[in-house]
């Protein structure tokens, strides 16, 4: 990667760039938190690099719903050298419960009028099937997959990686981040990621599904099933600890293997 300082000269060459830091949170990409200086005034800004895919679809989205108060703004895109700047958002990762306001900017995303090739969940899934991990929890995915092709299908435009990490709060309110792998999907799957990292509980599923409801265009229809919800919790756990556990992060996989297993008690 070009030194950040160049970096940030080919984004605006009048900005005197006052510090860098590397941010820890981006586990799929290199994250840096930028602070300059244009007449007298101070600016944060995000550097991203990718070392993936270059995210069309998610950066086009996020700069759509920028201007909704709902994401971070891209600024600048150099496709070439997969980099991005974006505006900086200030706060924390989301530690509280998710509030109406995150589930109204959510179905803002899940109407997003673009349809794009959708999320093959079953290909997704295949790719860690070879693992211990998954092995441990192949006939749970297999029961999931096959109720989940059973029942109606909610399609919308999909973050598809809704961990605590990507949600930010601060006194504004709850903002989205990390749009890499925003596609088509049923919109089931960005439940289930709300109700795993909330770790919400029966009660508190059955009340994210009603807020969702009321968030809805009159129009939109939707399919409400705690069930569904239930199986594509599993789904979502599945790939998160197969993920996680892939890269070694290990202080991850054993929260959510507690929250698969108590899940997976439940259901039964």
């Amino acid at each position: 990667m070009q030194s950040i300082s160049d970096i940030i000269n080919g984004f605006n060459a009048q900005l005197t760039l006052l510090s860098s830091e590397r941010l820890h949170s981006g586990l799929s990409n290199d994250n840096f938190l930028v602070r300059a200086a244009l007449n007298n005034q101070q600016y944060a800004y995000l550097l991203k690099s990718y070392r993936d895919h270059w995210p069309t679809l998610g950066l086009a989205a996020q700069a759509r719903f920028a201007q909704m108060q709902l994401c971070p703004k891209p600024l600048w895109l150099d496709k070439a050298n997969r980099l991005a700047i974006f505006e900086y958002i200030e706060g924390d990762t989301a530690q509280s419960n998710y509030t109406p306001e995150l589930i109204k900017k959510l179905v803002c995303l899940h109407c997003h009028n673009v349809v794009s090739e959708a999320m093959n969940i079953k290909q997704e899934l295949d790719f860690y099937q070879h693992t211990a991990l998954y092995q441990q929890y192949s006939q749970t995915v297999g029961v999931a997959v096959a109720e989940i092709e059973k029942l109606p299908r909610d399609e919308g435009f999909c973050h598809n990686d809704l961990v605590k990490e990507n949600i930010i709060e601060n006194p504004q309110g709850m903002f989205l981040i990390d749009f890499e792998y925003a596609k088509t999907n049923d919109v089931y799957f960005d439940l289930a990621a709300i109700a795993v990292s909330f770790e919400l509980d029966r009660e508190g599923k059955q009340q994210l599904l009603k807020t969702y409801q009321q968030q809805l265009p009159l129009s939109q229809r939707f399919y409400c099933s705690i069930n569904k919800l239930e199986y594509y919790q599993v789904v979502f756990l599945v790939l998160c600890v197969c993920w996680y556990s892939d890269r070694s992060i290990n202080e991850k996989v054993m929260p959510l293997c507690a929250q698969l297993d108590a899940l997976i008690a439940l259901q039964h």
